[in-house]
Parts: C-alpha cells; structure tokens; sequence
C-alpha cells in the first residue's frame, strides 16, 4: 500500500510517496519548481533521478542545475532573453550566470501547490499547480499549469502536465522537463538506445533551423567517452522510447515520452554519473525560430505526458 506524507527538505516543504514493501520510494519539492527529487524502486541503493543532498544546495549552490525542474513557457535557451509577439517586443532577464540568454524558462524555481492526492493498493498520484495572471513583464500572460505525478507498484512513474491559459489573449509556449537519470554507476559502464531521428543543428547553442539524420543510438549504444548536448527531433505521431542500461545489467530504465512532445534534448553533466533527458515540445529560442511553438489561445488548454520505468536487479 502507498502511503503519502507531508515533509521537509530543509526550509522547504516536500512530499514523500512510499510503498515500503515495494521498496519505492518518490520525493516531490513542490516550493522549488515542483521537482522530483529522488526516485527509488526495488530498494535500490540509488536514485534513478539525481537531486540535491539538501536544500542548500537546491536555494543557494546548484539552483541553476533545474534538476527536474518544469520548464515553462520555453525550454533550453531564449536568445539574449528578446523575442517578439503579435507586433510586441519583449524582454527577459539573463537568469543565469553563465549564459547571455534567458535560460530554463520562468517556473524552475517558482513555489506549486498541492492541489490533490490519492493513494489505493496499485497506486499514488499527487496533482500540483502554479496559476499566475502575469509571471513577468517580460511574459505578462495569465496561466494555470497543473502537474500529475503518478507511480505503480511496478515503478512505473509519469508525469502528465496540463497548460491553460486563462487570460484574454494568445501567448506563445513551449514545455518541457529536465530530469537527471541515473543508474548507480559510471556512464562509461552504461549504454542508450533510441529511435533513428533528426539531430536539430545548433550554433553558438542556438537552433540554425537545419537538421541532419541521426541513428548512432538507433542500436544500444556505449556511452563511454560520450559527451552530450543535443536535441533531436522525431516526426510521427508514435511515442518515443528511450532505453537506458548498465553493462552488468543490475539497472535499467525505460523512459517514454508522447508524440506531444517532439523533441528530446539528450545532456552528459561535467564530473556527474547521470544523463539528462529532456523531453521538449520545441527546441531552444523556439519564441524566436518558431520550431515546434505552440500559441495558446484563450481558454485552450494543451495536455503532454512522459514517464519511466526504472528496474533494479539488486
């Protein structure tokens, strides 16, 4: 049986989802950008999401890692923070300290409420939500974003999000997420497997609006000496699936994200045993290139979902 508490993480509140016979174990900052904070299943020893230690590392240290983080309403990078819309220029601030852009959007540290939870013998969901009616004058659009983190007895955890925008105009949007996988070891001593796609041609960590095909991991792939930083596009209407495996076949993960969401952004941390993927409706400074932008008009709401299966052999 799943059982659901209030906690704390540090100064900050969270909520732990726990199925002790299970051994699955779900931490959830809502106060810090509503992230996933450690993912556990099977007893495992490790968190198939990295986290943060403590909240001091989350608010003051490595804020900018968004490890997990909701990424709205742009994903990646917004070229030096400017972009236009319907005949108005905007402006955002250059967020973080070691880039010229706008970068991981606006809600990556914004505080969610819980909104709902229910727990029953096969499984636990949580609903969280941010509603604003103008997060920055740089985007002054009204909105209410929902998130859902469900996870089974078998480990499987998704997460669904739901964007509507409640104001009086259109706004221009993109989602994403930017969780940090782990498998308890090295990369070197891990492997990747994912559909042949679209590699999205970047320069100076932009978007050039030019693709070129990609099927390097098309077959399990090692990831030894690999170092990533790459989107990639899938057309079709079919979900992707990314498999994640350790060499010794202790752990594995099966991730998946839906057809709403047609990019994935695949990134190797400097000195960190994890892999992020990002699932992505756009590319980065899509407000600018108009790649895979979504306008939401008034009262529409958009629905995008992803999830994983994490396996532990131990």
């Amino acid at each position: 049986m799943f059982k659901i508490d209030k906690d704390k993480f540090g100064h900050l509140d969270s909520i732990s989802i726990n199925n002790h016979k299970s051994g699955i174990s779900l931490q959830l900052i809502p106060e810090f950008g509503g992230i996933i904070n450690e993912y556990k299943v099977k007893h495992s020893p490790f968190s198939f999401i990295t986290g943060y230690q403590d909240a001091d590392e989350l608010t003051n240290h490595h804020p900018f890692f968004s490890r997990s983080a909701k990424l709205f309403p742009f994903p990646n990078r917004l070229n030096l923070g400017q972009y236009s819309f319907n005949g108005k220029q905007f402006s955002l601030p250059a967020n973080f300290p070691w880039s010229d852009h706008a970068v991981h959007g606006l809600l990556y540290n914004q505080a969610f409420n819980l909104m709902d939870s229910h727990v029953d013998a096969d499984h636990a969901k949580v609903t969280l939500a941010f509603e604003t009616p103008s997060l920055h004058q740089g985007f002054p659009f009204a909105f209410r974003l929902e998130v859902t983190y469900t996870i089974d007895n078998e480990g499987l955890l998704s997460c669904s999000t739901q964007v509507t925008n409640t104001g009086e105009c259109a706004f221009p949007m993109g989602d994403a997420w930017h969780p940090y996988f782990a498998l308890g070891t090295t990369l070197d001593a891990c492997a990747i497997t994912m559909p042949s796609c679209q590699e999205v041609i970047h320069n100076c960590d932009l978007p050039t609006s030019q693709f070129m095909p990609f099927s390097d991991f098309e077959s399990s792939a090692s990831l030894k000496g690999r170092k990533l930083n790459h989107c990639y596009y899938f057309d079709g209407e079919q979900a992707t699936r990314i498999e994640l495996t350790r060499k010794d076949n202790l752990a594995s993960l099966s991730y998946q994200q839906d057809a709403r969401y047609p990019f994935v952004q695949l990134y190797t941390p400097d000195n960190e045993a994890s892999i992020a993927i990002e699932p992505m409706t756009c590319p980065a400074d899509a407000f600018n290139n108009q790649l895979g932008l979504i306008v939401l008009q008034p009262n529409e709401t958009r629905r995008f979902q992803w999830q994983v299966l994490a396996r532990y052999q131990g």
